[in-house]
């Protein structure tokens, strides 16, 4: 796992670092530069072909390994499972794959050199870039929840603190479709014995795809209830919400209620797989309930901390 964390790390950092030279040489100016144009629209093709034959390599020995996947071990089809994964990450990863390849090809056709087109294009493939990226990502953060390798790092803290800085963090974009974030920090002020970072991926996830989904001018709101030993974190939107046949799925890889409405809005598919399995690492439950045109609420569970002993 390391070395495959080692692999796709160095290959995002050559992808990021072409688009930063294009970039940065059209805004400086060198980009009339006859041959230096092609041999930098060439290294963007390589670059993107090394992430994806790496992406598919570490996928494919995963979804072949019986001990690999939770799933797999309990399926008595281990070989529809793996025709299902690969097909889902080969249509997830074609997408900004191709869009690259389109975006390359008329600037290699002449865009390149009509500045009117040539930064645009530019742009629209670096954003493809970084899609490709994010979707590669949430892959090897799947790979790792499921092959069981995921460390968590048990420390006590404050749930308030957390919220508040998650919140802050989705203001600019929340603020872009005028939806309010509410924390009920009196129902959020004490303390949690889990794995911090993983929670706050957990909490991140949901307020944003509350944001995502949510409608204009509508509301998130984040709260708890508390017991002696147990709290669970709720997160509730007033959004579009999701029918009753769909909400089985909802934690499912790659399952989409709405697949071209998701794409668009950037997601991957992987957001709530991810969430279930690091809430199910801490031995804790989650759970949705959801009504069309109403809204959604998530809630899970997480383990209290007497606040007057030593925390972090």
């Amino acid at each position: 796992m390391k070395k495959n964390n080692f692999i796709i790390a160095t290959s995002a950092f050559v992808l990021s670092s072409v688009i930063s030279i294009i970039l940065a040489l059209i805004f400086d100016g060198f980009f009339y530069s006859e041959s230096l144009p092609i041999i930098l629209i060439i290294s963007i093709i390589i670059s993107v072909n090394i992430v994806s034959i790496i992406a598919f390599y570490f996928l494919f020995k995963k979804s072949i390994n019986p001990n690999a996947d939770y799933f797999v071990r309990k399926s008595q089809s281990n070989e529809k499972y793996r025709r299902e994964f690969l097909g889902n990450v080969s249509h997830e990863l074609k997408t900004p794959i191709f869009n690259i390849q389109g975006y390359v090809e008329t600037l290699l056709s002449g865009a390149l050199y009509d500045k009117k087109v040539n930064k645009k294009y530019l742009k629209r493939t670096s954003k493809s870039v970084d899609r490709l990226i994010y979707i590669i990502k949430d892959l090897e953060s799947i790979n790792q929840l499921e092959t069981e390798e995921l460390g968590l790092e048990f420390t006590n803290w404050k749930l308030k603190n957390l919220i508040s800085e998650i919140i802050e963090q989705f203001e600019i974009k929340a603020k872009e479709k005028k939806i309010k974030l509410i924390h009920d920090s009196n129902t959020t002020n004490f303390f949690v014995c889990a794995d911090k970072g993983k929670i706050s991926q957990v909490l991140s996830n949901l307020i944003s795809n509350s944001i995502k989904y949510g409608k204009r001018g509508g509301v998130t709101k984040i709260s708890c209830h508390q017991t002696k030993e147990k709290c669970t974190v709720y997160v509730k939107d007033n959004g579009i919400g999701i029918a009753e046949k769909n909400i089985d799925r909802l934690f499912e890889r790659f399952y989409r209620v709405d697949k071209s409405r998701s794409r668009d809005q950037g997601g991957t598919g992987l957001g709530l797989a991810i969430v279930k399995h690091i809430i199910e690492a801490h031995k804790e439950n989650i759970f949705v309930k959801s009504t069309i045109k109403k809204g959604t609420e998530f809630s899970f569970s997480l383990s209290c901390k007497n606040s007057n002993k030593n925390h972090s």
